[in-house]
């Protein structure tokens, strides 16, 4: 990503975003990293850094932060990226469910459920609304490379034939074609990764991205 590591390594050696913080009124909020038409604050950059040792389950210290800063920041400009390729085409449409059982093993992860989720998000001053905004967007972009690239996701079924002739044994009729249904869905699934990671890589070099 045009050396966009050894940027963000040397931005972050030369800036100091916030010191831990009981409250966010207390940082200085200030544009950090123009993605495109899109803007990573210092706000958005804590809230991106406590959220991950929250999920992570790590203690919230000065120094846990200021290792996870440089993580936060490419994590962000990664779904700014998303972001403005969804705004482009457009893209509304993602499964709800998948959103709900995201949320409901984080929430179980950290012995809670949604509510308490909610709870842990007010208490360590952070924003839980940017939380789930985020892997919505995960969501309407799998929905987007999933529209581009349906129609490339064909499977080589004697492939798939030949997997299964080698696990038929003891197999009946019906579990054979539960299991050959599971192989190319994850043959299709493989196949739309690969598209996912081409079409961002693709963005990546393109897109301005500009540190402040």
């Amino acid at each position: 990503m045009r050396n966009i590591n050894f940027k963000i390594l040397c931005f972050f050696f030369l800036t100091n975003i916030f010191i831990l913080s009981n409250s966010q009124s207390g940082i200085q909020n200030t544009i950090v990293v123009k993605v495109g038409d899109l803007l990573i604050t210092s706000i958005d950059v804590q809230n991106e850094i406590i959220t991950n040792l929250i999920v992570q389950r790590r203690e919230i210290t000065q120094e846990n932060i200021n290792n996870n800063k440089n993580y936060a920041i490419k994590n962000l400009i990664n779904k700014s990226i998303k972001q403005s390729e969804i705004n482009k085409f457009q893209v509304k449409n993602y499964n709800k469910k998948d959103l709900q059982n995201y949320i409901e093993n984080v929430a179980k992860n950290l012995d809670t459920n949604k509510n308490g989720l909610k709870d842990i998000f007010k208490q360590s001053n952070i924003n839980y609304k940017s939380f789930v905004e985020k892997h919505e967007i995960e969501l309407l972009w799998n929905t987007l490379i999933f529209e581009i690239y349906k129609n490339q996701t064909n499977v080589n079924i004697v492939e798939v034939d030949n997997d299964i002739e080698r696990i038929k044994e003891n197999k009946n009729k019906d579990e054979l074609k539960e299991i050959k249904k599971n192989i190319l869905a994850q043959k299709k699934e493989e196949k739309l990764n690969l598209f996912s990671r081409s079409h961002f890589s693709n963005l990546e070099n393109t897109i301005a991205i500009n540190f402040q």
